[in-house]
């Protein structure tokens, strides 16, 4: 699961393509009983393993994709992490192994290469068309798959060096138990997904802090506002030494007696970065990857003149006028984030491993509202 991950993130967890996937969430199901039986080929490794895995836990309605991974196993002489087998392995590439799942035939067949350390059979349309079948009609959903596998040295005459050098027996396998991968389009917001993932104390988190994709609404409201007839009412000049009270489309020109002012902000309202691991939020048994959380911040002041750059709605400049003119007690526009990215994380969630994609977690740009 983990290079799934660094294959769709980044070091700090954002996707390098938004929904490589096809799906938000990618969830690892291992078999709930398994079975290997070595069969002697020449010149060949040959392995049968059966394994069955429970989908009741599976939400159907919920599925993209289901695909088979092939593993490569982690004690095979290519993997080993001593310093003589390190040796070994400039000699001796990781085989190459084909795969075929025998109830689908021959059109299920893949090879891994000497270089990938796993690689997916697609089985969605089986599954779909039979266990899941039979757990919308109350029955238990279970799968039970053999697969067959042909690993085959790059050079078979350095096996046996090999097998006298190490002890390693030639039935062992060069290959894991293989697993399921999930894909799902998970409807959850992110306050209840964290809820459920954090416990009570996590519910109560999430309900103090509240959910960003309500900042992204308003963000894509304020969004259209821009577009609307409305328009007249911004100040078109991005200059912020002072409001031009000579723009014929300036809301400013119809307020008599406006005091201009020419000071400029020297904290400008902008986007800063704020890392975190965590470890530090007491969450780092849940989360696997990223190492590192930046979910970045905006601060500063608004500017007098809000102009296009901000994507400020109207009403933040008529609060801005408000503010100088000393009518009331109103405050100026605040410094708040405009727009957001999703970052991926990889986390255990009941004991499984899963991939997600979650919306609106790092800030991207600012604005004043």
């Amino acid at each position: 699961m983990l290079s799934l991950y660094r294959s769709a993130a980044g070091p700090e967890g954002r996707p390098k393509q938004h929904r490589k996937f096809g799906s938000n969430t990618v969830r690892l199901l291992r078999p709930s009983a398994s079975s290997v039986h070595y069969l002697p080929a020449s010149g060949d490794h040959h392995y049968t393993f059966t394994v069955k895995y429970n989908l009741d836990v599976l939400p159907s309605e919920q599925l993209i994709r289901v695909s088979f991974v092939h593993l490569r196993s982690s004690s095979s002489p290519s993997s080993s992490s001593t310093a003589t087998s390190s040796a070994a392995r400039a000699v001796e590439p990781p085989p190459r192994c084909r795969a075929q799942i025998t109830s689908l035939g021959p059109e299920s067949l893949v090879t891994m290469e000497p270089h990938e350390q796993w690689t997916e059979t697609d089985i969605t349309e089986h599954v779909a068309g039979d266990v899941l079948q039979r757990k919308d009609q109350g029955a238990e959903a279970h799968l039970t798959l053999t697969a067959k596998y042909w690993c085959s040295e790059a050079d078979s005459s350095f096996w046996g060096w090999w097998t006298r050098f190490s002890g390693r027996r030639k039935e062992d396998a060069h290959l894991e138990v293989p697993s399921l991968l999930l894909y799902l389009e998970e409807e959850r917001e992110v306050k209840d997904w964290m809820g459920e993932l954090l416990g009570a104390e996590g519910e109560d988190i999430m309900e103090r802090i509240g959910h960003p994709s309500r900042r992204r609404r308003r963000s894509k409201d304020s969004s259209d506002a821009k577009d609307s007839s409305l328009d007249v009412l911004k100040n078109a000049p991005t200059s912020s030494s002072s409001f031009s009270t000579s723009h014929s489309g300036s809301i400013i020109s119809e307020i008599p007696n406006y005091k201009r002012k020419t000071s400029t902000p020297k904290n400008r309202c902008k986007l800063h970065s704020f890392r975190l691991s965590f470890d530090e939020l007491g969450w780092g048994h849940y989360f696997i990857a990223p190492p590192v959380y930046n979910p970045r911040f905006c601060q500063g002041d608004c500017p007098r003149v809000l102009h296009y750059g901000y994507n400020s709605p109207n009403h933040a400049i008529i609060q801005t006028v408000i503010n100088d003119l000393g009518v009331g007690d109103v405050p100026p526009p605040s410094c708040v984030p405009y727009k957001y990215m999703p970052m991926s994380v990889l986390v255990v969630d009941k004991k499984k491993v899963e991939y997600k994609e979650l919306e609106d977690m790092v800030a991207e740009s600012c604005t004043c509202r």
